[in-house]
């Protein structure tokens, strides 16, 4: 997953090379060609590269936790669809509620087939699972016994406000972006002398 990312994020920077130098050939038509393949390709090829990128800082942190999963009740503050399909993707505003120490609010997603989606809706209990040490890394239980479902349904939970939110550190998200950004940059370097050796015969 980190070498597709860095190798996604080399592209998104050659990317960028053709787009520079395209832009200064537009006079022809390989610069157009260039130019054209180049925006239209950069945008997609660099928000995968940064999701990948960013799963596998996630999974290299998670490597760090304590290992340890507790499960909880969640009452979902908000639900919102992000996507389309069958398994329909949710982010969902949960109010988690442990055993032991305070309830934390913290964003998660959940992917839900639509014939289960009413069980999603503001108001209703979740379960979730969560790293004591990350709490900010819930993933949502699926319920799969209706008299377990209907317990959880029971649950009350109270809402607490978003000061108690949990976030995930700055610094995964910054490592992130810093290497996203060197791996672009290199690759943005690597193939400008690429693009100008090329440009030649094409005059």
């Amino acid at each position: 997953m980190l070498i597709a990312g860095v190798v996604l994020a080399l592209l998104m920077g050659a990317g960028l090379g053709a787009v520079l130098t395209g832009a200064m050939q537009l006079g022809s038509g390989h610069g157009v060609a260039l130019f054209v393949i180049g925006v239209n390709a950069v945008p997609w090829v660099g928000i995968v590269a940064f999701a990948l990128l960013a799963a596998a800082e996630r999974r290299r942190v998670a490597g760090k936790g304590s290992g340890r999963t507790e499960r909880a009740p969640a009452r979902i503050e908000s639900s919102a669809a992000v996507g389309e399909g069958p398994n329909l993707p949710l982010r969902l505003d949960l109010t988690v509620a442990p055993e032991t120490g305070p309830a934390f609010r913290v964003e998660a997603h959940a992917a839900v087939n639509i014939m289960d989606l009413d069980r999603f809706r503001a108001g209703g209990t979740v379960l979730v699972e969560y790293d004591p040490e990350r709490r900010w890394d819930v993933r949502v239980r699926h319920q799969t016994g209706g008299d377990r479902a209907g317990r959880l349904a029971l649950v009350k939970i109270d809402s607490v406000p978003p000061a108690a939110r949990v976030t995930r550190p700055a610094a995964e998200r910054r490592r992130t972006v810093r290497l996203g950004l060197l791996c672009g940059a290199v690759g943005f370097a690597a193939s400008l002398p690429l693009w100008w050796a090329l440009r030649s015969p094409w005059h």
